[in-house]
């Protein structure tokens, strides 16, 4: 049975989010430690802090199985960050941790491009050695650049290499980030996908429209059950939830959950 998750992104507030997706039938969802969203330091938790949340989980019949914690591994202390995240992640006994990929200035040269990459997966493959000791998988945010298509995906996984260093598939920001088409050449990236970001979209790139599943032009109604019918099976998860008030917002995680049932069976 696939694994259907949302993201508190779909809310700022902590506490409407968990009780929100609970009633809209979620039992799974993902947490990003993101200022804004969860303001806690996920690399250095305290004792109560964590259990804090952890009986907020509980309570609403709630089950972490992903989470996001941003590092640049471009900064210096990046990568020493991103392992303390990783730590983190396990402590709280989650084997699936989102994260960034590389940037470059737009200026920047083709040489100076292949440096900064060069040096960026030296770095990401660290990471992915410490991930592997814990058993677990870093997926890469498909954020344009590195990581803004299949094509480009598909070229980072052969220069990554490593097993616990996978993509994190949002459809909409292919659209977004890069007018690229999520469903090129899904048979090719499926096997290195290892979350998936749902939100839709809407107009050219840049257009910053991001209707409810279904209402827009990701496609979802046909790339969901193919995505499926490829062997993906790592968490379906929801990553916004539109709406101008509360009660709006609780309405689009029922609707998605819906949906999301009703395209993955």
């Amino acid at each position: 049975m696939s694994v259907i998750a949302a993201y508190n992104f779909c809310n700022k507030d902590f506490e409407a989010f968990l009780a929100g997706a609970a009633a809209a039938g979620f039992e799974n969802v993902a947490l990003g430690f993101y200022p804004g969203y969860l303001d806690l330091p996920l690399e250095n938790l305290s004792a109560a802090q964590k259990e804090g949340f952890e009986s907020a989980l509980v309570g609403h019949g709630l089950k972490l199985i992903a989470v996001y914690a941003p590092s640049n591994l471009q900064q210096e202390g990046g990568l020493d960050l991103l392992r303390r995240k990783l730590d983190g992640a396990a402590s709280l006994g989650v084997s699936l941790v989102d994260t960034g990929a590389v940037h470059w200035p737009q200026e920047a040269s083709d040489q100076q491009r292949q440096a900064i990459v060069q040096g960026w997966v030296e770095s990401i493959r660290a990471a992915g050695d410490h991930a592997a000791s814990l058993g677990i998988t870093i997926a890469l945010e498909t954020h344009g650049g590195y990581t803004g298509d299949t094509p480009a995906c598909l070229r980072a996984m052969d220069e990554i290499a490593h097993a616990h260093v996978r993509i994190a598939f949002d459809c909409a920001n292919y659209r977004y980030y890069s007018g690229a088409d999520p469903h090129e050449r899904l048979d090719e990236l499926a096997p290195f996908v290892a979350h998936t970001h749902y939100k839709d979209h809407r107009g050219a790139q840049g257009n910053p429209d991001f209707p409810r599943l279904g209402e827009g032009e990701v496609g979802y109604e046909t790339l969901l059950p193919k995505l499926k019918a490829l062997g993906y099976q790592g968490p379906h998860t929801l990553e916004r939830a539109p709406g101008d008030t509360p009660e709006q917002v609780n309405d689009t995680l029922r609707y998605s959950y819906a949906y999301l049932v009703e395209h993955l069976r």
